[in-house]
């Protein structure tokens, strides 16, 4: 078997929309790229390339998560319409890391 794959030789989701859905919430910016969201999640641990989030994005526009908007031939940005899950566990947390530049997994 394949790393990233499971038993049945499909690949494993690894990232999930509250993942991406978390990257928005932890960025100064509300509007982002597809790289920006890439590099947001490597800092909880996550791999995914530009081109991954960018078909992970456009799934998540169909189900009204997200929404873009083009700003060139090439440039595209995207953000949340919804916010992740949190228990109130993770809200203590996060409001407590609010302002320092510490990126853990919650």
């Amino acid at each position: 078997m394949s790393q990233g794959r499971d038993d049945a030789g499909r690949f494993e989701e690894t990232v999930t929309e509250q993942d991406i859905l978390k990257v928005f919430d932890y960025e100064d910016d509300p509007v982002l790229t597809t790289t920006e969201v890439a590099d947001g999640l490597r800092r909880f641990g996550k791999s995914i390339t530009s081109e991954g989030v960018r078909r992970r994005l456009e799934g998540m526009t169909e189900e009204g998560l997200v929404s873009r908007k083009k700003f060139g031939a090439r440039a595209v940005g995207w953000w949340a319409e919804v916010a992740p899950e949190l228990d109130a566990e993770t809200v203590d947390r996060v409001e407590t890391r609010k302002e320092s530049d510490e990126w853990t997994e919650l």
